[in-house]
């Protein structure tokens, strides 16, 4: 079979950032480089994320022995990992290790862990400078402290000049000229009435104060009820046709794939897929779980290109030899005594 190539991440998982390690080489591991095919479109990857015709060699420098298996691996960074991830919807990736110094080379399929991670953009962390643009608000805060300025205003308060109305005392001594006996006649039924009167208007603002309040108190109560049924409304299933063509491909891939359906499940929407003309859709979700070693779906998209089962559509016009041998290949990284990918890879192989 080859050898075995996987990409895995760090102890510390970083973005961008992984190991890749080779499992089945013989011979020396110094001056080692690799080549990586697309088994989509048969290109190349290059520097920079770029796919072309033409083989392009990367150096493998810091190979080291792993410690309790026959396997080598080195470091490897974005210019690998991100154009992987970015293309290991729709493809599988074969790897050519070679010696130019001594001639030797053996081929593999390459296996991403599903821990590894794209490198993050810079470009979106910058814009979250915006922040300090609160700074003018502080300023504007600052303004009102002048405002208080005016409180001299309250000297106005000094006209307390109208004490002039101390005056009413001259007719309070005229009222103190009158006979005594009269002012202590009407007193005794005078202040009794002012307690009345006063009780009554006490007694008759509790009461509407009390009946106000009661009033107003059942108004709240109808607004929860209004609140509820909004939150109420459901969205569309995260594998649903609808769910399908309302999102691109990738988030409906990953909203999909999260809610986890079996493997009879994952066929049936990818049935729909393709009677609908999904077909980024069918291939990302058929590779996607054919990489993590689902057997069945990964047999189901090998015989998608198989010549031998191959069944036109307008995903999958044509067979591939080829890529059907990739995904078989695939299935015997995960299971190596599987009969069937045993015998199509054999009769497929390049």
């Amino acid at each position: 079979m080859g050898i075995r190539v996987d990409v895995l991440p760090l102890d510390v998982n970083t973005p961008g950032q992984g190991l890749l390690r080779i499992t089945g080489w013989e011979g020396a591991s110094e001056g080692l480089q690799c080549s990586l095919q697309s088994s989509q479109s048969h290109e190349f990857l290059h520097e920079g994320g770029h796919w072309g015709n033409v083989a392009h060699w990367f150096r493998l420098d810091n190979l080291s022995a792993v410690a309790g298996s026959p396997a080598i691996e080195t470091r490897i960074g974005p210019n690998l990992i991100n154009p992987l991830l970015q293309a290991s919807g729709t493809a599988t990736f074969r790897i050519e290790v070679s010696n130019p110094q001594t001639g030797r080379s053996d081929l593999g399929m390459v296996r991403i862990n599903s821990a590894v991670m794209a490198s993050v953009e810079s470009g979106p962390a910058l814009e979250k400078s915006p922040p300090p643009a609160p700074l003018p608000s502080a300023t504007v805060i600052v303004e009102p402290p002048a405002a208080p300025t005016p409180e001299p205003a309250p000297a106005v308060a000094a006209a307390p000049e109208p004490e002039p109305e101390p005056e009413p005392k001259p007719a309070a001594a005229a009222a103190a000229a009158a006979p005594t006996v009269a002012a202590k006649q009407g007193n005794k039924w005078l202040l009794p009435l002012l307690i009345l009167i006063v009780l009554a208007l006490a007694a008759g603002g509790g009461w509407w104060w009390f009946n106000r309040s009661a009033a107003e108190a059942p108004a709240p109560a109808p607004v929860p009820p209004e609140d509820k049924p909004a939150t109420q409304v459901d969205g569309a299933k995260p594998c649903s046709l609808e769910s399908m063509k309302s999102q691109t491909s990738l988030a409906f891939l990953q909203s999909c794939i999260q809610s986890k359906p079996d493997s009879a499940a994952l066929l049936e929407v990818i049935s729909v897929a393709k009677a609908n003309d999904q077909c980024d859709v069918a291939q990302r979700l058929y590779a996607n779980r054919a990489n993590t070693g689902d057997i069945q779906i990964a047999t189901a998209y090998a015989h998608e290109y198989d010549p031998k089962y191959h069944q036109p559509s307008n995903c999958f016009k044509a067979p591939e030899a080829a890529t059907a041998a990739s995904w078989y290949e695939t299935i015997l990284g995960f299971d190596e005594n599987n009969a069937e990918a045993k015998q199509r890879y054999e009769e497929l192989k390049p």
